[in-house]
């Protein structure tokens, strides 16, 4: 879909006024333009610069677009133009406005057999025609194929790929959708041949008549073996349509009909348009183009199409931008004179991201909450009735008001749960949701999968569609968070899963990952962005380029039905936060503004509040960045230096506490001074508060868990922490929570729990060894100067207890679901 430009995004490229921004992939930015006076539109792509310094590059780009200049089909979207001599060399390809097939089947559901024959014999002849020309396509996948109301149309054939890229990185994580390769393609890039194409468009048409994966999915290389044997499962496909792709999915290339024989074959019965559902998604493509060219100037930043076509707001001031811009490291200033202090605690930058997130955990959305019947509702500290079932989802923050503290007792269990299980998911996990029926992990690489909850097997694998150019997620080296497609975590609701991914809001079934409804939204700003659930409205940050704003959705039908303003536009980068929805109590929703903590009303979004406007409060809560509700109260952790460590000083921590609704102040949480420095808050209970402590730069600072009275801060427990048993390994911890009066926490082999008496004192430290628990790993080692890269650190565990069950998500992968123990 269309969206807004940026404000560093060029305005012309060559001869094309920029009208809108298409997207991103791995060889740079995508934009909508035109030329003059001509009313067709082009997919105008610029190259990185990284990609362009390469000495061999421009010549090989200017080889390609040649040779595909005189490329021609209906069925291709053809090259218009290109320069690969400009400073930022770049193509233009007609526009095709319509969904790719990824998109249209995830939404619509699988094809049938005519239909695809239709698609395939188009498909089929565009390849026919690249491979006359002397070019292999090598990514014949969903994604490079587009639908429009005429026919689909091929994309990418050889332009702009780097011919060095090879399916493997030097981390062995595979960039693209392994499923979609050939067995030339794991042999190497070098024995690719039209063949290959072949093969690769028959796997293509497998998904679109089955919406699977024709090599099934899990672990990477458990799919490349299954490629390089040819191992497709076919058992879906049409009796009619598996004997012609059978004979393409064959291992020897020379034995594969050609791309024009395979056209010939699957003419016979094709259908001559698309079904329903597709048409009206092309439509509301040719819609959105109408308006964009309608406008006679850019998509400016913070407008939708329909919204820039019904208002006229005052254009806002551009910074000068030359044609051929390349876009510097930073457009403006993140430190100096007249910028405001950054809000976040003093050193938590780069080094202390990796503390934080892979030391001792990272806290993460997700929440749970209770269904009433006849009247009944869960006890604050666990227990609950007889009759309550699960409708949300609990994630690394336990409950729905983001406490720490998950709101079940231990006879709630997810549906069909018997006894323990093992799973697996296929790359690392980062970030959870378990609810009823699924276990869903957003994983390093920007795609989504889901576990059963009752036994471990794999339901579905979610991917966007969106090129994720074979980065993963990390920090760079300011310390600014980066996520494939801006992938945020996932949210388990009754039978729903909401996710954010590439700029829209996605609802998807919880136990097949077919998808509901989607809109457009914002992408994650933070590792712990998610979506929020309160009744029957979905909250999550809007999609707004001049700055961040809060909206809301119709549960059922993704309709928005508001949206407010957090933070404003041209702040600095150390101003910005994770300015989506945190946290609700069912009376108010939760989000991070620029100010502080804000409370808005769910139904009509009137603000009711903001942390810190007091007075007396504001000097205190300029580092409050994220906000846990507990009962009455709200609590949020800021940090303040002290003259401990290394560099002359370590940090302290305060828990400030507000009143729910208008966040008016009500002091701070009692801690024991012993406790404060290098600590961070865990959990909020009814009679406790839960800390995780350590700091690698202060060497006083212990690593350990501790529990204290939440009614005078007593230090109750103290609990320490292995994280390095040995030299070279480590052993990271998770987050601690509590849950049916319990809290709980894991390291890579043990499960341990601490009772909270109903006296508010502490039961005994107990250690249950988790079966199948990979254990202590060697500590990751490799060059952070440029940034930390989380698919090579060692995550810490995820726990997420589901009352009497406990979910236990490892780095690799590995996932262990126990009872919680007696």
């Amino acid at each position: 879909m269309l969206g807004p430009l940026r404000d560093d995004s060029p305005r012309t490229i060559g001869p094309y006024t920029i009208r809108a921004r298409l997207g991103a992939g791995g060889m740079g930015e995508v934009f909508l333009g035109d030329r003059g006076g001509s009313t067709a539109p082009a997919a105008v792509k610029t190259v990185r610069r990284d990609v362009a310094q390469d000495p061999g590059f421009r010549d090989r780009f200017r080889r390609e677009i040649a040779v595909a200049r005189s490329v021609t089909g209906a069925h291709l979207a053809p090259l218009l133009d290109g320069d690969a001599d400009a400073a930022v060399p770049w193509l233009a390809t007609a526009y095709v406005a319509g969904p790719t097939l990824s998109a249209a089947v995830r939404g619509a559901g699988a094809l049938d057999e005519a239909e695809v024959r239709m698609l395939g014999a188009g498909l089929a002849r565009a390849l026919a025609a690249v491979h006359a020309a002397g070019i292999v396509h090598r990514d014949v996948k969903p994604g490079n194929v587009m639908l429009a109301a005429d026919g689909p149309r091929l994309i990418d054939f050889g332009i702009a790929r780097d011919t060095g890229a090879t399916p493997l990185t030097t981390t062995s994580r595979m960039v693209g959708s392994p499923a979609f390769m050939s067995p030339e393609h794991v042999a190497g890039s070098g024995r690719v041949v039209p063949a290959s194409d072949v093969f690769c468009l028959a796997s293509v048409l497998c998904f679109a008549v089955t919406g699977r994966d024709p090599f099934g999915d899990g672990p990477v290389a458990a799919v490349l073996y299954r490629v390089k044997y040819v191992e497709a499962d076919l058992a879906d496909v049409p009796d009619g349509l598996r004997a012609v792709l059978e004979d393409c999915l064959t291992a020897d290339p020379a034995a594969r009909p050609t791309a024009a024989a395979l056209a010939e074959r699957l003419t016979p019965g094709a259908a001559s348009g698309w079904p329903a559902p597709v048409g009206a998604r092309i439509a509301e493509y040719g819609r959105e183009l109408a308006r964009v060219t309608a406008l006679g100037g850019p998509l400016l930043p913070g407008y939708t199409p329909t919204q820039a076509a019904t208002v006229s707001p005052a254009a806002p001031v551009w910074p000068a931008v030359a044609p051929d811009f390349v876009p510097p490291v930073h457009l403006a200033p993140t430190e100096g004179p007249g910028l405001p202090e950054t809000p976040r605690r003093p050193r938590r930058g780069l080094a202390a991201a990796l503390v934080a997130l892979v030391l001792l955990g990272a806290a993460t959305g997700g929440y749970l909450g209770w269904r009433e019947r006849g009247g009944a509702e869960a006890s604050p500290g666990g227990g609950g009735p007889e009759t309550a079932a699960m409708v949300a989802g609990v994630g690394e923050k336990g409950g729905p008001d983001a406490s720490g503290t998950v709101p079940y007792g231990r006879d709630v269990r997810p549906a069909g749960w018997q006894k323990p299980w093992r799973g697996t998911f296929a790359h690392p996990p980062l970030g959870c949701s378990a609810g009823r029926d699924a276990l869903v992990c957003r994983l390093v690489d920007g795609t989504y999968e889901a576990l059963s909850a009752a036994d471990g097997r794999h339901l579905w694998t979610f991917d966007s569609g969106q090129e994720m150019s074979g980065r993963q997620a990390g920090y760079g080296p300011s310390g600014a968070f980066f996520m494939p497609a801006g992938a945020t975590l996932p949210t388990v609701y009754d039978d729903t899963v909401l996710l954010a991914v590439g700029g829209r809001l996605h609802a998807l079934d919880a136990r097949t990952g077919k998808g509901r409804w989607e809109t457009r939204a914002g992408e994650a700003l933070a590792l712990e962005s998610a979506p929020l659930v309160v009744g029957d409205l979905v909250f999550a940050a809007a999609s707004a380029s001049d700055g961040a704003e809060l909206a809301a959705y119709d549960r059922r039908t993704g309709t928005e039905k508001w949206r407010k303003r957090l933070a404003e536009e041209d702040i600095a980068m150390a101003q910005k936060g994770n300015f989506w929805p945190v946290a609700t109590d069912g009376k108010a929703v939760y989000a991070i503004g620029l100010e502080g903590p804000k409370a808005f009303r769910p139904e009509d979004g009137r603000l009711l509040g903001t942390a810190g406007g007091d007075a007396e409060q504001e000097s205190i809560n300029s580092g409050c960045g994220d906000l846990r509700v507990r009962g009455t109260s709200a609590f949020c952790a800021t940090f303040t230096p002290n003259d401990e460590g290394d560099s002359g000083f370590g940090e302290d921590v305060a828990v400030l506490r507000f009143r729910t609704g208008d966040l008016g102040a009500e002091g701070r949480v009692e801690l024991d001074a012993g406790l404060v420095s290098g600590a961070t808050l865990s959990a909020v209970g009814d009679r406790v508060v839960v800390l995780s402590r350590g700091d690698e730069y202060v060497e006083s600072v212990p690593d350990e868990i501790d529990v204290v009275s939440r009614a005078d801060g007593r230090t109750l427990g103290r609990y320490p922490l292995t994280l390095h048993p040995e030299e070279g390994m480590s052993n990271p911890v998770s987050a601690p929570l509590v849950v049916a009066d319990t809290v709980v926490w894991a390291d890579t082999r043990t499960l341990y729990t601490v009772a909270v008496r109903p006296d508010g004192t502490l039961g005994p430290l107990r250690r249950t060894e988790v079966p199948g628990a990979p254990g202590p790993s060697a500590t990751p080692d490799y060059d952070r100067a440029q940034g930390i890269e989380l698919g090579k650190e060692l995550l810490a565990p995820r726990v997420l207890p589901v009352g009497g069950v406990v979910h236990i998500v490892y780095d690799d992968g590995t996932t262990v679901s126990v009872r919680l123990p007696a």
